[in-house]
């Protein structure tokens, strides 16, 4: 009996251990992914391991295609070039398309009832 429960306290180390080191390392790449004079605005793939990225740095926006091979500035943007586009309904690859598809689903189910 007392090796259960020495093995169930083991246990919860070992799960709490991995929960600190999980939470040091996300604080240490964002340290490591954060920029101070550059921002990513918007990406656009256009294809396996291609893409086409808005990249804001200072107060100018280029667009900016990426591949494995090249990065290279397409050209630069105007503010008035820069038009948020009406969303379509599809599911994108942002990071925050999750929580849009989330509240769409949620707000269906709500009508529904």
């Amino acid at each position: 009996m007392v090796e259960l429960i020495l093995a169930v306290i083991a246990m919860i180390g070992v799960i709490y251990l991995s929960y600190l080191f999980s939470k040091y390392l996300a604080s240490s790449t964002s340290k490591i992914n954060s920029a101070k004079y550059m921002k990513i605005i918007d990406r656009l793939p256009t294809g396996q391991d291609r893409s086409v990225i808005i990249l804001q740095i200072g107060d100018k926006h280029y667009l900016v295609g990426n591949t494995p091979q090249t990065i290279q500035i397409l050209t630069e943007l105007s503010e008035e070039q820069l038009i948020e586009l009406p969303h379509d309904g599809r599911i994108s690859l942002h990071p925050e398309s999750f929580k849009h598809v989330l509240d769409g689903m949620l707000n269906k189910k709500a009508k529904e009832k």
